[in-house]
């Protein structure tokens, strides 16, 4: 049988989404091995459970449930345990981060984490389809301003499909969230989730002319399917690297955080960084926990509690060892052994190969090949493979939230005409 996006169905004990709230289901692999370094230094926080959108690809939202808020004193704890560990860089996001107290903004504690953050010398940024800068402008202006950089999301740079997945009239609200940017000379991005139907020639250029418009950044996350329906919009592996190479092709460098591109351009990779460099902590259960997981998008490996366990328990317990066991044995992956490019990749992205063949196979495990595989593609395609930017200089210099924290790829548009 097959369900409405056309893939087999699976087994309701793989199937269900509400699983992880039970507990980590993310297997434990290969505890017999050792691990890649770790130096986590970048986190993403997701704040409360609330969002007045729906975007139709959003990640978080099985990881949302409603039930508690965030309390000072809980801010306080998780703060002094980021601080304890050397973290340098929490972008705010995940839900729309003004609603840390449900929908009521003139209770929102996101100026007060924000201060408390800023307060240990650690950056912090705010990721936002515009609402949640838009809001805090009003009510603390001063908040806003300790504000490192600041990501603001876009589906697509044409109004009406922006409008239409996100499933309101927020066009408008995201280049508004640009200009406060710009007013108050924060660094910032523009976002976009890569999809199928956005991530085209018309698309791609139409978003470097937005960035250029905004002297703003470009950040693209790929499609990660979290939900089996994500599978329908997703990239293909073809649409991927031609977007990309397009993309990198009209911009200088900042992070290549995707290993795959960071192959293609010759740059040094270190894989994915989930679990190595950077981890996510989740929105507060229904039961007051604030439980941790190596990567935003693998619900399955959440683990702990902050406010009752030490930081570097979380850190060192099975489920993060699991992905620096995938990033420094990678030749373990069925079909990555002996491969050149290897020691950059290190298999890919985590969570794309781990749901993938949760999806398409029915089968948990960290330890297969990312569909985006660069040799797999290369060998199908030819002499078709696209031309990429070779051994760019990317600044070591340059703070971002985003940089390190998770298989992404940030850049800033030349301007038109500009061929170096």
């Amino acid at each position: 049988m097959t369900d409405r996006t056309g893939h087999a169905d699976l087994p309701a004990d793989l199937s269900d989404p509400e699983r992880h709230y039970q507990g980590p289901v993310g297997p434990v692999e290969h505890p017999d091995l050792d691990e890649c370094a770790m130096q986590i230094v970048n986190i993403g926080w997701t704040l409360g459970n609330d969002c007045p959108y729906r975007c139709s690809h959003c990640y978080s939202m099985s990881a949302r449930r409603k039930g508690m808020d965030l309390e000072a004193w809980m801010v306080d704890r998780v703060v002094d345990q980021l601080y304890r560990l050397g973290i340098e860089t929490v972008n705010l996001g995940g839900n729309e981060p003004i609603f840390t107290s449900g929908m009521q903004i003139k209770k929102s504690l996101l100026p007060y984490i924000i201060r408390a953050l800023s307060a240990k010398g650690i950056h912090v940024g705010l990721t936002t389809s515009g609402i949640s800068l838009v809001e805090l402008e009003k009510i603390d202006r001063e908040a806003l301003l300790l504000l490192n950089d600041i990501d603001v999301s876009f589906d697509s740079p044409f109004p009406e499909e922006h409008d239409a997945n996100r499933g309101a009239s927020l066009y408008t609200l995201a280049l508004r969230a640009l200009e406060i940017c710009e007013r108050h000379a924060i660094d910032h991005s523009i976002i976009m989730c890569a999809m199928n139907w956005n991530f085209s020639d018309r698309h791609i250029d139409a978003l470097i002319g937005l960035a250029r418009q905004h002297n703003s950044h470009v950040r693209i996350n790929p499609l990660k399917p979290v939900e089996r329906a994500h599978l329908t919009t997703q990239l293909d592996a073809g649409a991927f690297y031609r977007g990309f190479s397009r993309l990198m092709a009209a911009c200088d460098q900042v992070d290549l955080g995707e290993p795959f591109l960071a192959v293609a351009a010759q740059h040094p990779g270190k894989g994915c960084p989930c679990g190595r460099t950077s981890f996510r902590i989740h929105s507060i259960t229904p039961d007051g926990k604030i439980p941790v997981s190596p990567c935003v998008y693998l619900h399955d490996y959440k683990t702990g509690d902050l406010l009752v366990d030490d930081i570097r328990d979380i850190v060192f317990s099975e489920q993060f060892r699991s992905f620096r066991r995938r990033n420094r044995h990678a030749h373990l992956i069925p079909g990555c052994d002996g491969c050149s490019v290897l020691d950059s990749c290190r298999g890919g992205c985590a969570a794309r190969s781990y749901l993938h063949e949760l999806h398409e196979a029915g089968r948990r495990t960290l330890f297969v090949k990312d569909p985006y595989c660069i040799r797999d593609h290369r060998e199908a395609v030819g002499d078709a493979f696209p031309p990429f930017p070779q051994n760019p200089d990317v600044p070591r210099d340059k703070i971002l939230v985003h940089r390190d924290y998770l298989c992404t790829w940030i850049g800033q548009p030349r301007q038109a005409g500009d061929a170096s």
